[in-house]
C-alpha cells in the first residue's frame, strides 16, 4: 500500500525528533550519585508529579541519602508566596474577557466536563487562561494535594534541611506564558481531544517510573505527545521549552549546591534521560553519575 506524502513527512519528523533526544544507552534508575573528586557526592532524585502512595512512600535506600543530606534542591520553592503567584498567574486579569469568550463555548463546554474531576466549577473555569487548563489537565485529578515534590518539600522542613529552587516561579510560567494565544488554543484543544486517554496514559507513566526505566519513561512521553499532535512543529518547540531549555538552566543552578557536596537534588524524571538530560549535562560538566536505586 502506497503511503501518502504527508504521512512520510510525518514519520520522518518523528524519527529526526526522537533521535535527537535518546541516549544510545538505557537508562535506568531514580537515584543517581554524583560524584566529582575532591567534593562529597551529591544525589539527583527523578519525581512524578503524583499523589500515588507507592510513589510518595520514599524507599528507604532513597529516604537515607534524602534525610543526611546538607542541602534540598527542588524545582522551585513550593512556599505560600510561591504557590499564590502561581495561582494568580493562571487567572485572567482583564474583566471584559473570559476563557469561553477567548476559545469559543463549543471549547469551553468541553474544559468544564473535563475541569469537573478537577474541582473548578465553570464560574471558575471561565477566569482561567487556556494554558493553565492545559497544565491542570496534564496531571492526575488530585485527591490529598500531597504530591511527592510537596512531600519532600514538607520533610525536608520538618528535618531543617536548607532547600533551595533551581527556578523562578516566572521562569516555569513563562514556558506557557511566552506561547502565543493561538498555539495555546491549539494544545487546548488537542488536550480536550485526547482527555478520554488521559488516564491510561497516566498509568502508564506511573508503570515506567515504578519501573525506574527513565529511557522508557521519555520514549513513551514524546511519542504520545508526537502521535496526538497534528502540529509536529509546534509539540517540538513546546518540549524543547518544557524540558531541554530548563535542564540548561537546572543543570547551571544546581552546579553551586554540587560543589558544596552532599545535595540532594529533586527533579521531575523526563528531565534526568536522553543526550539532553540533566545526567548527560552533568557529565559533560566532568561529573561522573551513577544509578543507585
Amino acid at each position: 500500500m502506497k503511503i501518502p506524502v504527508h504521512q512520510w513527512l510525518v514519520i520522518l519528523i518523528c524519527v529526526l525528533f526522537t533521535s535527537t533526544l535518546f541516549a544510545t544507552e538505557t537508562q535506568k534508575g531514580l537515584l543517581w550519585q554524583i560524584k566529582k573528586s575532591g567534593v562529597e557526592s551529591s544525589y539527583v532524585f527523578g519525581t512524578i508529579h503524583s499523589e500515588d502512595i507507592r510513589v510518595n512512600k520514599l524507599p528507604k535506600k532513597i529516604r537515607s541519602y534524602f534525610e543526611k543530606a546538607n542541602s534540598v534542591s527542588l524545582e522551585m520553592l513550593l512556599d505560600m508566596p510561591t504557590m499564590l503567584k502561581a495561582s494568580a498567574a493562571m487567572l485572567i486579569m482583564d474583566e471584559e474577557k473570559s476563557l469561553d469568550k477567548l476559545i469559543g463555548e463549543e471549547l469551553f463546554t468541553q474544559v468544564t466536563e473535563a475541569l469537573i474531576k478537577y474541582q473548578i466549577p465553570p464560574i471558575i473555569a471561565k477566569k482561567l487562561k487556556p494554558w493553565a487548563v492545559i497544565a491542570t489537565l496534564s496531571v492526575p485529578p488530585p485527591k490529598s494535594g500531597d504530591f511527592l515534590d510537596l512531600f519532600l518539600y514538607k520533610e525536608a522542613m520538618k528535618l531543617e534541611i536548607d532547600i533551595y529552587g533551581l527556578e523562578k516561579v516566572e521562569e516555569q510560567l513563562a514556558v506557557f506564558e511566552d506561547l502565543s494565544l493561538k498555539e495555546q488554543i491549539m494544545l487546548l484543544t488537542e488536550t480536550i481531544t485526547n482527555i478520554d486517554a488521559m488516564p491510561e496514559m497516566f498509568a502508564k507513566l506511573h508503570e515506567l517510573y515504578l519501573q525506574r526505566d527513565l529511557t522508557e519513561l521519555q520514549k513513551f512521553s514524546i511519542e504520545y505527545m508526537l502521535k496526538n499532535s497534528e502540529n509536529l512543529a509546534l509539540a517540538n518547540t513546546f518540549y524543547k521549552r518544557i524540558v531541554n531549555d530548563r535542564n540548561i538552566t537546572m543543570v547551571e543552578r544546581m552546579l553551586k549546591r554540587l560543589k558544596e557536596g552532599n545535595a540532594f537534588i529533586a527533579v521531575g524524571a523526563l528531565h534526568l534521560p536522553g543526550k539532553k538530560g540533566i545526567l548527560k549535562l552533568l557529565e559533560h560538566k566532568g561529573y561522573k553519575v551513577k544509578p543507585i536505586y
